[in-house]
């Protein structure tokens, strides 16, 4: 009874008891709150049920720290361990150090404390990019702006990079109160600085520009010089390439813009042109119905474009008839592509077969004393 009556006697003892009070009810409510304030918010901005998903994904854990860092905020404050105007004269005493109760001003609590609410909200607004992908997708189709997913997205992270430099330039000015002074002091930096960024504002200019004008998309086959593979990534500054070697080529977009693009993914079919050689031995009957089966042929197939094909005999070449073929097939994909082509040139053999004609192949003939003898 006499030690209670002590501690409500004590106003640091009726303050460290507050303080423990506050803080625990805090660490216990955090995410009753969290909850709470998340689905108050999702009832406001959101009728989609997958958006209220995202939404408290991305926001728990924030608001979690943000109470949490409420309670350890209002628990030092009530404490006797925070002085208002001057330190209080109160100490512990271990042995021969004396260490004072007072540990930091209210004035400092509170700055360290902004800060890092600062940091917390500027962390859930960056982690809202899913949501900003959708409220832009949602506009879009309203006004019919444009058809890019990918501009969508682009513009989404635009929105985190805006965030983030907010973030970073609040906490600066909570931190020092004298900024403008710092930054007008060290103007001839600030010109070095710009200096180097420009490449990096032109990069980001060019992936806007690339994202809008739409010359690829993530996922399509593109060919940029010497360099050609699937295109991985579009971010600010440059578009990830993996090559078919399956190496990772980053490439600045200001580059891309000035580059020619070949874009392998927009074909609506891929042209086949060879040709086919047979044996001089080959009559000119022969010639005619061979070329006349491959036209019948060509122009049947399901997979090849009707009315395109050409089947002619062009020249005479240093050791074979040559049969020019130019067809083309409708499906792009490289595996199909090759499937169709495979099966074509299958069919080209059982036709000449069929006539007994003899595909040709490099001969020489040499004269010796009057003979003729052929060799392969």
């Amino acid at each position: 009874m006499n030690l209670f009556t002590t501690l409500i006697k004590d106003p640091f003892y009726i303050r460290l008891i507050g303080a423990a009070l506050v803080l625990f009810i805090f660490i216990i409510a955090k995410r009753i709150l969290s909850k709470l304030v998340i689905k108050f918010l999702s009832k406001i901005q959101f009728k989609q049920k997958r958006l209220d998903i995202v939404l408290f994904d991305c926001l728990q854990k924030p608001f979690n720290y943000l109470f949490l860092f409420t309670g350890i905020y209002m628990a030092l404050a009530i404490s006797p361990f925070i002085y208002y105007q001057t330190p209080s004269e109160q100490s512990f005493i271990l042995g021969e150090l004396t260490i004072p109760i007072s540990i930091i001003s209210k004035a400092t609590l509170t700055k360290y404390y902004s800060v890092i609410i600062i940091g917390i909200i500027t962390w859930a607004i960056y982690d809202l990019e899913h949501i900003y992908e959708q409220l832009f997708s949602n506009f879009n189709m309203r006004v019919a702006l444009i058809d890019n997913t990918l501009f969508i997205r682009y513009m989404a992270r635009i929105i985190r990079f805006i965030t983030v430099t907010i973030g970073v330039i609040l906490i600066l000015i909570t931190l020092v109160p004298n900024l403008s002074t710092i930054i007008t002091g060290v103007g001839i930096g600030g010109a070095a600085v710009a200096i180097i960024s420009k490449d990096s504002i032109a990069n980001i200019f060019s992936g806007m520009i690339l994202l809008l004008d739409k010359p690829f998309v993530i996922g399509d086959w593109v060919e940029l010089g010497t360099i050609e593979g699937i295109v991985e990534d579009i971010s600010f500054r440059s578009t990830r390439i993996r090559t078919f070697t399956q190496g990772l080529v980053v490439i600045p977009n200001a580059t891309i813009g000035n580059a020619n693009i070949t874009n392998w993914s927009r074909m609506s079919k891929r042209r086949v042109k060879f040709d086919l050689g047979v044996a001089y031995a080959t009559s000119t009957t022969q010639l005619k119905t061979c070329i006349t089966k491959i036209k019948n042929y060509l122009e049947t197939h399901p997979d090849i474009e009707a009315d395109t094909s050409l089947v002619a005999f062009e020249n005479f070449g240093d050791y074979a008839l040559n049969i020019q073929i130019i067809y083309y097939v409708l499906k792009t994909d490289y595996p199909s592509y090759l499937a169709i082509k495979e099966v074509v040139n299958l069919e080209l053999i059982a036709i000449c077969d069929s006539l007994d004609i003899s595909i040709a192949f490099p001969t020489q003939t040499l004269m010796i004393e009057g003979q003729n003898i052929q060799s392969k």
